[in-house]
């Protein structure tokens, strides 16, 4: 008995090349791109996925910015309104000491000059998280339309069906323009 079992590759050679055959005369040799579309639009989805995850942490992360900024300025204007009643209440008991009035003048000043920089700056930092989110949505688009592609582009192998791979590569090509989309 031979240590290793013998298998006649032969008929099994004959039978592969007999169903090439018979495919290319059947003009089934469509079938041959449906898997390279495939993998084509696999790549692009998955590159989508994880730009679209970085994203909307990104987007996130803007935000919790922007909020931090926001308190800064609440807290420069909750600080200004302080200054301004101490400095009122001091006019309103007739206070000579003008040196603590001069301090509350520059505080007062000095918390107005924060607030429209910080405003300025946390409005930023809400439009850049909010065009990170809609770049977000791009390429969570393209991740749909190239999953659908994919599925459809199987279901197309499968049934033998040439109107079904074209439906999969016009998802394809729509979730490719909008995976190039992302990137504006």
């Amino acid at each position: 008995m031979p240590e290793t079992p013998e298998v006649e590759t032969d008929d099994l050679r004959e039978q592969i090349a007999e169903a090439h055959e018979e495919l290319a005369r059947k003009g089934v040799h469509w079938v041959e791109y449906v898997g390279l579309c495939a993998a084509f639009f696999a790549v692009f989805a998955a590159v989508s996925a994880l730009r679209s995850g970085d994203l909307i942490n990104e987007a996130l992360i803007g935000q919790i910015k922007a909020s931090d900024t926001w308190n800064e300025y609440q807290s420069a204007r909750q600080k200004e309104h302080i200054y301004t009643v101490a400095l009122d209440n001091l006019s309103d008991r007739g206070s000579k000491n003008g040196a603590l009035v001069r301090s509350y003048r520059s505080q007062i000043v000095k918390e107005q000059s924060k607030e429209k920089p910080l405003a300025a700056e946390a409005r930023k930092l809400e439009d850049e998280s909010r065009a990170e989110v809609a770049r977000h949505h791009a390429f969570e688009y393209a991740v749909a339309l190239l999953q659908v592609a994919i599925a459809l582009g199987a279901v197309a192998a499968l049934a033998r069906s040439r109107p079904a791979w074209y439906v999969s590569l016009a998802a394809g090509v729509v979730g490719v323009a909008f995976f190039l989309r992302g990137f504006v």
